[in-house]
C-alpha cells in the first residue's frame, strides 16, 4: 500500500510504501502528499496542488526516476488533501484551484495616478520585484502554491518557478538578473535559497537561522544580500551576508528597536531602512557600508516599505495611510525635501504586521522609473470557480513526460 505521512502539513510529509503482510514501510519520496500509483508504472503526488509523477518499480519497491511536475492548479488542502484521481482506462479528473481569499490584480500606475491593469489573472499576489532588465517580475504568490512566480510582461504569461514544500517568499533579484533569492517559511524559522531565474537546476541553500529571515536586497556589485533576521529576544535587525562560500555575517543595524525593509541606493551608497526608533515606524538613511557616518530621518508622521529611484534622487514609502509618498534627496552633501503624494489612492499595502512592524514591499518602480507596479484588491467574485476536468488517455501523457521502462 502506498500512502503519505504528514509533517505539520501534507507537503511536509513522505511518500511511503507499506508492506500489508508484514507490516513494514519504506520510505519513497520526501515532501507531497495524496500519492496514487498509476498502472504505467507512476507515482502520481501532489505538492501544493501541484502534481508530481515518479517512476516505481513494483517488485523492488524502488524509485526508479527523478521527480518532474506533470499539472499544475488542482485544489488541494494544507492537510495534503488534493482533488484528483486516476483511472485504469487512462483517464484524470481533477478540481481546479479555487481562488483563496480575494484575489488581487497587478497594475502599473504612473505618477498621474493613471492605471494600467495588466492582463494576469487575479491571485494573491503579495511582493512585487522586477527584474533588473524590467522584463519580468518576480511575485510572492499567497495562495494555493504558496510559491515564487515570474510573470513575462511582454509574453503576458505566469510561469511557477519554486516548488519548495513550504511556504516561499520575498523574492529578491540578483543584479545580473540570473538568480532569484527568497526565504522558505518553516513552522518555527525562515531559512533562504537561491535558484535560475530561468527555471533551471534546484533551489540552493543560502542561509539558515533559529529564528525569522527575509531577504531584502543584493549590494550592486551581487557579492553580498542584505537581510533581516527576526530573533525572540532581539526582535529585527539588518544584516550584510557575504555569497562566498564562508558566508560570512556583518551585523549593519543591531538595536533595541526594530530595522526592518533595507534598501541600497543604485550607486551602493547610502541605506534606506524603516525603524521604530521613535515610537512609530519612520524610515531613515545612513551612509552605507559605514552605517555610523551619518543618520538621516526621511519621512514625517510615519512611514514603512522604502524603495529608491533608480537614479537615486528620490526615496518612496507609504505613508501610514497606504499612500506612496515621494521625498526627494540629493547626496553631495546629504539633503532631502519635503515628503509629498506621488498619487492619492492607497493600495494594497500588506497582510504581514508584528507588533504594528510592516513586513515586506508591496511595490515596485520600474527601471526608468516613470511608473509603478502595485497591487490592487478586487472583488470576492472575480476569481473563476473550480471546475471538475476530466482529460482522457492522460496516462498517455504521463508516459511521455516521465519515461519508465516498464
Amino acid at each position: 500500500m502506498i500512502y503519505a505521512t504528514t509533517g505539520g502539513s501534507g507537503e511536509n510529509g513522505q511518500i511511503a510504501v507499506l508492506s500489508l503482510e508484514t507490516g513494514e514501510t519504506k520510505g519513497l519520496v520526501s515532501g507531497g502528499s495524496h500519492p496514487r500509483y498509476a498502472s504505467t508504472g507512476h507515482i502520481v503526488y501532489s505538492v501544493g496542488g501541484t502534481l508530481f509523477a515518479v517512476g516505481f518499480d513494483l517488485d523492488e519497491l524502488e524509485i526508479t526516476s527523478d521527480p518532474v511536475p506533470v499539472l499544475d492548479g488542482v485544489d488541494h488542502k494544507r492537510s495534503g488533501a488534493t482533488g484528483f484521481a486516476l483511472s485504469e482506462n487512462g483517464s484524470l479528473v481533477y478540481v481546479s484551484a479555487v481562488q483563496r481569499g480575494v484575489g488581487r490584480t497587478l497594475v502599473w500606475v504612473d505618477r498621474e495616478g493613471n492605471e494600467e491593469v495588466l492582463a494576469a489573472k487575479p491571485r494573491d499576489y503579495t511582493y512585487p520585484r522586477i527584474s533588473p532588465d524590467g522584463t519580468r517580475v518576480a511575485l510572492d504568490v499567497r495562495d494555493q502554491e504558496e510559491d515564487i512566480w515570474l510573470w513575462d510582461f511582454r509574453r503576458e504569461t505566469l510561469s511557477r518557478l519554486t516548488f519548495e514544500p513550504d511556504l516561499d517568499v520575498y523574492p529578491t533579484w540578483t543584479p545580473d538578473g540570473l538568480q532569484i533569492a527568497f526565504g522558505v517559511s518553516h513552522r518555527s524559522n525562515m531559512t533562504l535559497f537561491r535558484k535560475a531565474a530561468d527555471g533551471t537546476g534546484t533551489s540552493e541553500l543560502l542561509f539558515e537561522s533559529d529564528g525569522t529571515l527575509l531577504p531584502q536586497t543584493f549590494t550592486p556589485d551581487g557579492t553580498c544580500l542584505i537581510v533581516v533576521e527576526g530573533l525572540p529576544d532581539t526582535g529585527y535587525d539588518v544584516q550584510m551576508r557575504s555569497m562566498d562560500a564562508n558566508g560570512a555575517v556583518e551585523p549593519l543595524l543591531a538595536t533595541e528597536f526594530d530595522e526592518l525593509n533595507a534598501e541600497i541606493s543604485s550607486d551602493g551608497h547610502w541605506l534606506a531602512y524603516q525603524s521604530n526608533a521613535s515610537g512609530q515606524n519612520e524610515i531613515y538613511v545612513r551612509p552605507f557600508p559605514n552605517i555610523d557616518g551619518g543618520l538621516f530621518q526621511i519621512s514625517k508622521g510615519g512611514g514603512n516599505s522604502p524603495l529608491w529611484a533608480p537614479d537615486g534622487r528620490e526615496i518612496f514609502y507609504l505613508s501610514p495611510a497606504g499612500q506612496l509618498t515621494a521625498v526627494s534627496i540629493a547626496t553631495d552633501p546629504f539633503t532631502m525635501g519635503n515628503p509629498e503624494l506621488v498619487f492619492k489612492a492607497a493600495y494594497f499595502g500588506g497582510e504581514e504586521r508584528v507588533n504594528s512592524l510592516v513586513l515586506g514591499r508591496t511595490y515596485d518602480i520600474s527601471p526608468d522609473g516613470k511608473r509603478f507596479l502595485v497591487i490592487k484588491n478586487s472583488r470576492p467574485d472575480e476569481g473563476d470557480p473550480p471546475q471538475l476536468i476530466l482529460v482522457q488517455n492522460w496516462l498517455d501523457e504521463l508516459k511521455r513526460l516521465v519515461p519508465v521502462d516498464n
